[in-house]
């Protein structure tokens, strides 16, 4: 069975490629994880109370968002699975792949800022460069 992971944060671009992830596995016996990384604040102003409760209200946010996208895919004959990391979005994407052994990693491209951000945004465009397996970049 292939396992695929795919790096969702919320975004349009992240939406096509858990739409591309479920049109791959509908054509085969495949897996379906979805990972969310929470980033870490690392804002000097804000008191540890302050960056607490913002951790928790995107944790929060999270969480209901990945719940909302297991019930959608809930009727289809899919295995899916969600998983929710805090930090550096890249690590813990590369990281979850290394663990989880996962066959291709399916991830979207925001297009932002220099040369090779052109066409992939920072996490995506890391994500590429460090990942062991293959990587599907939806735009």
């Amino acid at each position: 069975m292939q396992k695929i992971l795919v790096a969702h944060d919320g975004s349009k671009s992240s939406d096509k490629a858990l739409k591309k992830a479920i049109e791959l596995a509908a054509n085969s016996t495949a897996s379906i994880t979805i990972v969310s990384v929470i980033p870490e604040l690392y804002l000097t102003e804000l008191s540890d109370l302050e960056r607490n409760r913002i951790l928790a209200a995107l944790s929060k946010e999270t969480a209901d968002a990945m719940e909302k996208i297991r019930k959608s895919l809930s009727g289809k004959s899919l295995e899916v699975k969600t998983v929710i990391r805090q930090g550096d979005p890249a690590e813990k994407i590369l990281e979850t792949a290394q663990k989880m052994k996962v066959d291709i990693i399916i991830t979207g491209s925001h297009g932002r800022h220099g040369t090779k951000k052109f066409l992939m945004g920072s996490v995506s465009s890391k994500v590429v460069d460090y990942s062991k397996c293959p990587v599907l970049v939806v735009k």
